[in-house]
């Protein structure tokens, strides 16, 4: 009875341990995002904050800080009511003019997200036309004109979702974005990050 009992948990272990090693071993994009962003005073309680926090600094790249200022959470009100939100606007320096924005969307279903993604634009180019009041979250108010002929639209995912028909994706999967989340939230809690 030992040996049937000391070979199950054997066996248990063998296949249990690669799995818990995997997941244990340090991810290097992981702790070089949790660096960068355990020093911002943003709430990353919604799910989908991490996201656009990760998606701002990789289009860095494509929109570089010395002709474009990037803002993430630009909010657009009617009659003082939020009809929603863009993910990302990418200003152009030069004109002051928006060059283009961005829906984020990290999502376990690839096409409902990309769905959610395109809806919004529509949403938000019908609201353009009508009287609404634009403003970051710093409370930062923008006129509707620099708006006005939108150079180019696009959509981010987490990784994998190029191939799924999104335009933009993320280096990092959705488990290891919900990884991140989990390490600045846990950093906030404890009191060792910037609290919002």
């Amino acid at each position: 009875m030992k040996i049937l009992i000391l070979t199950i948990l054997v066996s248990l272990k063998f296949f249990i341990t690669p799995t818990y090693a995997k997941e244990s071993l340090p991810n290097p994009r992981i702790d070089e995002y949790f660096e960068v962003l355990s020093h911002e005073k943003v709430d990353f309680e919604p799910t989908g904050m991490v996201c656009e926090r990760v998606a701002v600094r990789e289009i860095e790249s494509l929109y570089p800080s010395v002709n474009y200022n990037i803002v993430n959470s630009i909010s657009y009100d009617q009659n003082k009511t939020t009809i929603g939100e863009l993910d990302v606007v990418v200003f152009d320096k030069n004109t002051g003019k928006v060059e283009a924005v961005a829906e984020v969307k990290c999502w376990t279903s690839f096409s409902g997200a990309l769905k959610k993604a395109k809806s919004q634009r529509m949403r938000f180019l019908t609201y353009l036309n009508r009287n609404i009041e634009i403003f970051d979250n710093t409370g930062k108010r923008y006129s509707k004109s620099l708006f006005q002929n939108i150079q180019k639209f696009f959509t981010i995912s987490q990784a994998g979702g190029v191939n799924q028909g999104f335009d933009f994706e993320l280096s990092l999967t959705y488990k290891e974005l919900m990884v991140l989340r989990s390490r600045l939230l846990d950093c906030k809690v404890q009191g060792r990050c910037p609290v919002r």
